[in-house]
């Protein structure tokens, strides 16, 4: 009998982080890839576990959440079938796809409609916050994350990560200006990924001092939101999109490692 799809797609997991975690992404990374295409079969339980070097109990937690996010589906009498993640997959499929964009030298292209879509989502944010003003202690603990970005900044040297998880901290006041559960739910995907993408957390905040007036300009509307102020905002916002995109594709490409 020939082997089946995910025996040839997939190799026992290094241990190197939870084993249902890793096995969660080795199932994952192989579907985005193609390598295990939509409407394949995965193999009987005991088949796949032994593949991956896990037990049954830890493949049966990673496939669990693999069905909650869309990449297999569960049919009777047919075990677990891979679907067509651009169909059935959601936004919490989004830091498995920067990382495997970014393993592949494909970063800036996911880089740049990540962005899009962020630049879309802040339009909404500053609309909900035109028709919905924070209070004033809502933009104080804005004002407040602000200052703790600048602080970050003006460390010697200012470490990227630290930049990243007090901008990161900046975004959440604001989210939290808006009271809004949607937009909050909305954004998280897209802050994950930034999170989670080194190359790109290094070029957002190449000049931070920049991130700290931009954001010090949207604390001094906040008090005052105007829908005029709206546009320019997007503007400087695409601008400096392009320009970080710019940067990653004058990176060099990765060097080719195995899959964790």
């Amino acid at each position: 009998m020939p082997p089946s799809p995910a025996s040839t797609a997939l190799a026992p997991i290094p241990a190197r982080e939870p084993a249902h975690q890793a096995c969660e992404h080795a199932l994952r990374r192989a579907v985005l890839t193609g390598e295990l295409a939509p409407g394949a079969r995965l193999p009987p339980e005991r088949e796949l576990a032994a593949t991956l070097g896990v037990s049954r109990l830890t493949l049966r937690a990673a496939l669990a959440t693999l069905t909650a996010q869309g990449v297999l589906a569960v049919r009777h009498g047919s075990g677990y079938v891979v679907q067509d993640v651009r169909r059935t997959g959601g936004p919490d499929l989004l830091p498995g796809l920067a990382d495997l964009a970014q393993r592949q030298g494909e970063l800036p292209a996911i880089a740049a409609e990540l962005l899009r879509v962020r630049r879309h989502l802040a339009r909404a944010v500053l609309e909900h916050l035109v028709e919905h003003p924070p209070r004033a202690a809502d933009v104080r603990a804005f004002g407040r994350a602000v200052d703790a970005l600048a602080a970050a900044v003006a460390t010697t040297p200012a470490a990227v990560d630290a930049l990243a998880a007090a901008d990161l901290g900046v975004v959440a006041a604001l989210l939290d200006a808006t009271r809004s559960p949607v937009l909050r739910l909305s954004l998280n995907p897209v802050i994950a990924v930034v999170a989670s993408a080194a190359p790109l957390r290094a070029a957002m905040f190449r000049a931070p001092a920049d991130n700290v007036a931009g954001w010090r300009a949207l604390g001094a509307w906040l008090a005052a939101p105007a829908a005029g102020a709206i546009d320019p905002v997007i503007a400087i916002l695409a601008a400096r999109d392009r320009a970080t995109v710019e940067l990653l594709r004058r990176q060099p490409a990765p060097r080719a490692r195995s899959s964790p």
